[in-house]
């Protein structure tokens, strides 16, 4: 019978370790290196006033590691696909410029970059106006005012009467200021002389309630903003 020698088996013992370790080594080597993902996006976007709307797809390296994104502030009327990073909006948006701060995140970490959403207020909105003392032989009063960003505003009022005829339209023109939901402004019909001042409360659901005074009487108006197809 052999008697195997007690080096030579340290020596195997040795050689395996060494396998092993370089086997190891190897998985190590050949696994994927992941690293925070790098963001970048469309810096500044426009919307429309009580109108949906979303933005482009941010382009993202995920460096190794597919993840999802979040937003690092909440706006009014603004939300995230977690999947794709495609921002989103609806009519309840505010008007003014909104910084939005997003974010693409993985298990390595997360990239951040900001972008501005301009929601301007315009758009036409069509209602009824009424006068404190109107004639008895009136049945419908129509008024209908497109404003401009720049400030400036047109539109007409136009009556029916209870037999059916429509009369002709009166057109006016003129300007505005909207401060937060308080708005105030002056026009002036096309066929008169006379400027009549108006001020006006906007609510969140595109609704313009206001008054003004004209020869001795007070119109008020309510109109709703007109949803464009």
């Amino acid at each position: 019978m052999k008697t195997i020698k007690t080096h030579h088996i340290l020596k195997a013992y040795f050689v395996f370790f060494i396998l092993i370790a370089s086997l190891q080594s190897c998985n190590k080597d050949d696994a994927p290196v992941v690293e925070a993902p790098v963001l970048s996006i469309t810096p500044n976007l426009s919307a429309s006033y009580f109108q949906q709307g979303e933005s482009p797809l941010p382009e993202v390296q995920w460096n190794g590691d597919r993840g999802k994104f979040g937003l690092e502030n909440t706006i009014q009327g603004l939300s995230i696909d977690s999947e794709t990073g495609e921002l989103s909006w609806d009519p309840s948006l505010p008007i003014g410029v909104h910084t939005v701060i997003l974010f693409a995140y993985n298990e390595a970490g997360k990239d951040l970059a900001s972008l501005t959403i301009n929601n301007p207020f315009q758009g036409t909105f069509k209602g009824t106006y009424l006068p404190s003392t109107s004639f008895s032989n009136i049945l419908n009063r129509t008024m209908e005012i497109n404003f401009i960003i720049d400030g400036t505003l047109s539109g007409y009022t136009q009556t029916e009467l209870d037999d059916g005829t429509i009369l002709e339209p009166n057109y006016f023109s003129g300007n505005y200021v909207l401060l937060d939901t308080k708005m105030e402004g002056t026009f002036e019909y096309e066929d008169g002389e006379s400027t009549y001042p108006f001020d006006a409360d906007l609510d969140q659901q595109g609704k313009l309630t206001g008054q003004y005074s004209a020869e001795f009487l007070t119109v008020t108006f309510e109109l709703n903003v007109l949803i464009q197809q």
